[in-house]
């Protein structure tokens, strides 16, 4: 066949006719065919018949029973059939880039999220997706898992929540959970405080439906330690505050110390070490929405070290 002939069948072959070929040959038959397309039989048919006469070439083997693929037809099913995948991508992937050209993305945050990652992943979604309009919220996280459960926003960036049913978690990356003591001056570098040491100590943390308070009560019970806070607060600049003043020790994610005044207080890792995972949550049919999937992406391109400072919080006297 010389390039004019290649060029006059590609000219009398659409997409059209190659679906119907790749679904009756899936299926084994016509009628499942034609309805899997919503198209009558007949239809179908002149359809099958027209790419065969396009490609000069007998693609299936027809009986009134069955259906089936000569040699032919099964060579034509998998190149047509990478073709035909090929092109679904390109589809997607455009469509994606129209969506991507303007719209609304709404994102809840943990407080912590809120005031130390979430500025910069926004500020660069914005400058990359200009047209998106991003709007944000914060909360705490059982307030938040029910904002994404009733579809009021699209994405929430928290720790992986303990019970997540019929919600999708993307994880981005690990949050060192850190002690924070009173005290002057800093441990050395490397030195951790054991979990066993905090028996019996006052501490200051958050109250019962903060997702913080909750892993440490999973964390403190296994290590078979009663967690009886002496104080309870939401805020982690309220925490840190007592803390300074001597009224208690608190234990906090790296991510949440950032631009925290730690004047009079030390801090160190725990031991054994101990974290939370951040990442996305969305609800399944959300998730693969392209505003969400690309500020997942952009934030997945940010590496723990740069989202939560790897360096220990600087702690002054």
């Amino acid at each position: 066949m010389t390039e004019a002939d290649v060029l006059r069948a590609l000219r009398d072959v659409n997409v059209q006719h190659i679906l119907s070929f790749l679904v009756v040959a899936e299926v084994g038959g016509f009628r499942s065919a034609a309805e899997q397309l919503h198209i009558s039989q007949s239809a179908l048919s002149v359809q099958v018949r027209q790419l065969e006469a396009a490609l000069q070439v007998q693609l299936l083997h027809r009986t009134t029973r069955s259906v089936s693929l000569t040699p032919q037809g099964r060579a034509a099913r998998i190149a047509l059939g990478r073709v035909c995948g090929d092109l679904r991508r390109v589809v997607a992937e455009l469509r994606d880039e129209a969506a991507l050209q303007r719209g609304l993305l709404a994102i809840v945050a943990l407080p912590s999220m809120a005031a130390t990652i979430l500025p910069k992943l926004v500020r660069n979604f914005t400058a990359k997706h200009p047209g998106i309009e991003v709007r944000l919220r914060d909360t705490d996280s059982r307030s938040a898992l029910a904002m994404i459960r009733r579809g009021e926003v699209d994405l929430g960036i928290m720790s992986r929540p303990p019970s997540a049913d019929a919600l999708h978690f993307t994880p981005l990356f690990m949050d060192e959970y850190l002690v924070v003591s009173p005290g002057a001056g800093r441990r050395p570098p490397g030195k951790r405080v054991p979990l066993e040491s905090l028996r019996g100590r006052a501490l200051v943390l958050n109250p019962r439906g903060v997702d913080l308070r909750e892993s440490l009560e999973v964390l403190f019970e296994r290590a078979g330690i009663a967690l009886r806070p002496a104080q309870e607060m939401i805020a982690n600049s309220s925490l840190v505050a007592l803390v300074a003043e001597g009224l208690g020790t608190t234990i906090l994610p790296r991510a949440a110390l950032s631009g925290l005044r730690l004047s009079g207080c030390q801090v160190a890792p725990l031991h054994p070490p101990a974290a939370r995972e951040v990442g996305g949550v969305t609800l399944p049919e959300r998730s693969a929405g392209p505003a969400v999937r690309a500020f997942l992406a952009l934030a997945g391109e940010l590496r723990s070290g740069e989202m939560a400072s790897s360096r220990m919080p600087t702690a002054t006297a």
